[in-house]
């Protein structure tokens, strides 16, 4: 599988020479929040919560259920780094696994032939969240594969994931999901870009209604701030120094979102009214280098968020204050370090980090390589 070598060298090839010159501000509609407050810290520590098997080798993103589930995906992009290795000798298929409030691990889908994208023959899951319905849905990130990036929903009788169908297709590197009520907002990292090569990302919100397997909603390709699908709620313009712009999505108690600008290190905060109609979008925190996925904790009224670059995780409070958790250096993770994560699941006082350890060969970036042990971190909070 050609897959891992387009994600590591493919966005190497993306990355300019500026990816470590500082986070630039986006454009002038997302105005500067004034009680912005630089980095604090404390001292946290990341523990080993599980080492997964090697058919989990890039734990991505995941959601809780209401009995305290966990659940999370798994593309498996580090198949082939692992067969040459000699460490694996086939490659896994994409699957997604589940924790039980008693921490006891399965594995609770793995996606079958029939749930393959048709044009690549591979599915490449992402943002999982459970919808109002009761079933998950996930992001299929088909633009390093060659096919149509979607959405699959993954019906679910009795805790139990039957099987896949595809509710809606389009989009270009899908990738954080998150609902509102009835609504579901959709990442999209990679839009286009502006005359002068700046990276334009988006945020889609379709209605669950739209979402019908017997006729998938067609998202329009974006070619311009004029020439785009009805369903685009928001974009951003960001520096480009990775072309990865909008990436993680969550909502605070209130309804406001917030999203994550991987390139710029920072999170951005919008207001919406009582139908879902955005009010106002500004710049709510940066100081990181890469953010990944993000949640929000009610229980602490905070976001926490991965930095993927830095080896690092975040607690941002409701007034913007950014507070780094825990960071650490190069390593395997074997005894429970952070190792490129993508995302977090807070339950409890439990900060569940899922170890994604990609690597893109570049300095800001902490880890330098792909390796085993594959793994679950966790943190535990006051």
């Amino acid at each position: 599988m050609k897959i891992v070598i387009i994600y590591i060298i493919g966005c190497i090839a993306l990355i300019t020479s500026n990816a470590c010159a500082g986070n630039a501000k986006s454009e002038e509609k997302q105005k500067p929040n004034d009680v912005l407050v630089k980095e604090k810290s404390i001292k946290l520590e990341a523990k080993l919560f599980l080492n997964l098997p090697e058919t989990f080798n890039s734990p991505a993103s995941g959601d809780i259920d209401k009995e305290g589930n966990v659940y999370f995906t798994s593309p498996n992009f580090h198949n082939e780094v692992f067969i040459k290795a000699g460490e694996m000798t086939e490659p896994a298929t994409p699957t997604i696994g589940k924790i039980d409030k008693d921490n006891q691990f399965s594995t609770w889908y793995t996606f079958k032939p029939e749930d393959m994208e048709k044009t690549s023959g591979k599915v490449v899951p992402f943002g999982l969240m459970f919808g109002p319905d009761g079933h998950a849905y996930v992001g299929d990130m088909q633009l390093w594969a060659g096919g149509t990036s979607r959405i699959l929903r993954i019906i679910v009788k009795k805790g139990k994931a039957i099987g896949t169908e595809t509710v809606l297709v389009g989009t270009a590197f899908i990738n954080g999901l998150a609902w509102k009520g009835d609504e579901l907002f959709i990442a999209d990292t990679v839009l286009g870009e502006t005359a002068d090569g700046k990276q334009i990302s988006g945020v889609y919100k379709v209605n669950i209604s739209e979402l019908n397997a017997d006729k998938p909603l067609y998202i329009k390709k974006y070619v311009d701030e004029k020439n785009h699908d009805s369903h685009l709620f928001e974009t951003f313009i960001s520096n480009a120094s990775l072309k990865f712009g909008a990436n993680g999505l969550a909502f605070d108690g209130v309804g406001n979102m917030y999203t994550g600008i991987m390139e710029e290190g920072s999170v951005h905060k919008t207001t919406m009214d009582a139908n879902n109609n955005k009010i106002e979008t500004i710049l709510f925190v940066d100081g990181m280098i890469a953010t990944d996925g993000m949640k929000w904790d009610a229980r602490t009224n905070k976001l926490y968020i991965t930095d993927v670059f830095a080896n690092a995780v975040y607690s941002i409070d409701m007034k913007g204050k950014l507070e780094l958790i825990v960071k650490n250096g190069n390593t395997t993770g074997i005894n429970g370090e952070l190792d490129a994560p993508s995302e977090v699941i807070v339950r409890g006082k439990d900060v569940i980090v899922m170890n994604f350890d990609a690597a893109f060969g570049v300095p800001s970036m902490v880890n330098t390589i792909p390796d085993k042990p594959c793994t679950l971190s966790t943190i535990k909070l006051k």
